[in-house]
């Protein structure tokens, strides 16, 4: 779904920019670069709704972080040829290590700092009850 919405909105049109500035190999870059952008935005606005507190940043600052390191990953398999790369496991084994620790750093502190994880938790748990009332047994 997400990628239907901004694939038409955000990365064509960047990406139809940029060619005429740098050329069709480079083109995606930028595009790239402002899908994460928005798409930190956005995140930073549904944090917003879900916890009514005034935003950090943390957020938005992860998907820019990821959005640089898809960046320098298309730059690196442009560039260096295919016979010098990490081999899939390697390489697949640090981008999940690299997600989960700027997750840790940047997107789960705002959850766990306005108790949005205990809201759900107790949520889950109402949830529970509700089905457990309704079942004959």
């Amino acid at each position: 779904m997400v990628t239907s919405i901004l694939r038409p909105t955000v990365y064509y049109p960047i990406r139809r920019i940029s060619t005429r500035l740098l050329g069709s190999r480079w083109s995606s870059l930028p595009a790239v670069v402002a899908v994460f952008v928005v798409s930190g935005l956005m995140h930073e606005l549904i944090f917003y709704y879900m916890t009514r507190v005034a935003p950090t940043w943390e957020v938005a600052r992860f998907f820019i972080i990821h959005g640089v390191a898809v960046l320098a990953e298309v730059v690196v398999k442009k560039v260096v040829p295919d016979k010098m790369r990490l081999h899939p496991v390697v390489s697949g084994a640090l981008a999940l290590g690299f997600v989960a620790v700027t997750a840790v750093w940047l997107f789960l502190p705002q959850l766990v700092r306005n108790g949005v994880d205990e809201k759900n938790i107790g949520e889950y748990s109402k949830l529970m009850d509700l089905i457990k009332g309704l079942l004959p047994f």
